[in-house]
């Protein structure tokens, strides 16, 4: 019997891999534009996504700009913010959470 059988269903490791993500999540990310405190985070789908922990995305409501808040191991952040680069067709500002703003 395969290790994955003895952790759950595959719903099961589903909703446990949805709730390790989330409690990755800041409790804010700051706009790259404008610098407006974002609170309302979408959990991006990380599933196939070797050595990243956890990703999110918050578009600002004051001037549009979408921001993403990435968790993971150094390169493949680094290949996740080119992949979002290629995908809005512009270059991203990369950030930093700060650690009291961590959960």
């Amino acid at each position: 019997m395969g290790q994955a059988r003895l952790r759950g269903t595959p719903e099961q490791r589903k909703q446990a891999a949805i709730e390790r993500q989330l409690a990755l999540r800041p409790k804010y990310i700051k706009c790259n534009n404008c610098q407006a405190e974002l609170s309302d985070m979408t959990p991006l789908d990380i599933a196939d996504i070797k050595g990243i922990e956890a990703a999110f995305a918050a578009h600002c409501p004051h001037c549009g700009h979408d921001t993403y808040a990435i968790k993971g191991e150094r390169e493949a952040v680094a290949q996740m913010h080119m992949a979002i680069e290629d995908a809005a067709g512009a270059q991203a500002q990369p950030g930093v959470v700060p650690a009291a703003n961590r959960r």
